[in-house]
Order: structure tokens, then C-alpha cells, then sequence
């Protein structure tokens, strides 16, 4: 099977959190949920996957490669198959649901078949009646259904989600866990953080951050 991600010894230090010495494989087509009680580091060890920080030390691979400075052409090109779902929205707030979710994919050059991907989603994720209003009108639920349909519109190849199901009622959440379920069966590789991670019903991996 190929490999997505490998951690030979890695640790990361940021001003409030600390991770060391995490070994690791991901492989395409995992499902790994990272738990933890709080401030073990989760969102830190998030941020290493969607390559936002490199290691303090030890050996982090991409695909094969070592991740270094000077592969910020290759890390960029993998950005654009990832869709990421963060607990800070980023959403432009004077541009409506459509916009939002639709810069996404001009972004990452795919808007082919656009409008049928984005009624799709707008449909299993209840946005259709909303698609036109603003992000500042918007309640929080709402907000962070729009934060996912922006990250699964172009069907990434790797999702990786810090607690997805935030603000989301409990019909919700099972929508979304069955959804990611769903990607991950058709080969999309999934690493997220989560409280509600007995609601995964596929197989999956996990690493408990002490």
C-alpha cells in the first residue's frame, strides 16, 4: 500500500504545546483519529499534516520524500489535493455560501462539474436553502457546514479534520461522519481529532496523544 505520511522520531514545539518523539505510518486509505485530553497537542500535530509546520526534529516524509524548506513547490502541489476542516472558520464573511465554496475550487484549478458537486453537497449538508446568504449572517452550525462543504468540494485525495462535528447537532454529526466514511471507502485518506470518534462505524486507526 502506498504511503501518504511517515514520522521517524518526530517532535513538535510551539510556544504552548510540546510532542515528541512520534513515530508513525499512514498509509492511503487510512482512517487515523489522533485523541487526547486537552492541550496534548492534537491541533499541533494536525498542522504537521496539512504541512502548515515542520518538525522541530527528526524525519518527516511525504510520499516517500523528507520534508524540507526546499520542497515548497512539491508541498504546495500536495495542498491542492487536501481538503482541510480547521476549528477557525476562515471564511470570507462578505461573500455568500456560494462564494465561499466555490473559491475553493478556482483555487485549486477544479471546476469542472462544479455546479453538480456543489448541489450534491449543498443538499447532504442541508445548505441549499442558504447558498446565497452571507457567511456574517450565518449561525455557527451553519458556518461550520459550510467550512466542511468548502473542504470536500474538489474530492481530495487526504482530508484532514480538527474536530469536525463542532457545533453540529447530532443529526449532523452522523451526516458528516457517514460522509468522511464514505470518501474514505472510495480510497481518501482521513486523519482527524474528534470527541465523537464512537460514531466512526469503518476501520480505523488510533493514536492516543499523552
Amino acid at each position: 500500500m502506498k504511503q501518504v505520511f511517515n514520522l521517524n522520531d518526530v517532535s513538535l514545539i510551539s510556544k504552548k504545546k510540546k510532542i515528541q518523539n512520534i513515530n508513525l505510518r499512514v498509509e492511503k486509505g487510512d482512517f487515523l483519529v489522533i485523541k487526547g485530553p486537552n492541550s496534548t497537542g492534537k491541533s499541533l500535530l494536525l498542522k504537521l499534516f496539512y504541512l502548515k509546520v515542520l518538525p522541530s526534529s527528526g524525519s518527516f516524509f511525504l510520499c516517500g520524500k523528507e520534508v524540507s524548506i526546499n520542497l515548497k513547490k512539491s508541498i504546495l502541489e500536495f495542498r491542492k489535493k487536501m481538503g482541510v476542516i480547521l476549528q477557525s472558520d476562515y471564511l470570507i464573511p462578505f461573500f455568500s455560501v456560494y462564494q465561499n465554496i466555490e473559491l475553493a475550487s478556482q483555487i485549486q484549478n477544479s471546476t469542472e462539474n462544479f455546479r453538480g458537486r456543489m448541489k450534491e453537497i449543498s443538499q447532504w449538508l442541508d445548505l441549499e436553502a442558504i447558498k446565497d446568504e452571507k457567511i456574517l449572517n450565518l449561525s455557527n452550525s451553519q458556518k461550520q457546514k459550510v467550512v466542511i462543504a468548502r473542504a470536500l468540494i474538489n474530492n481530495p485525495k487526504v482530508i484532514i479534520a480538527d474536530q469536525p462535528e463542532t457545533y453540529l447537532d447530532m443529526e449532523s454529526k452522523k451526516k458528516i461522519f457517514y460522509l468522511l466514511e464514505s470518501l474514505n471507502k472510495i480510497g481518501s485518506t482521513i486523519i482527524l481529532t474528534s470527541n465523537s470518534s464512537n460514531n466512526i462505524g469503518v476501520r480505523h486507526k488510533v493514536l492516543e496523544l499523552k
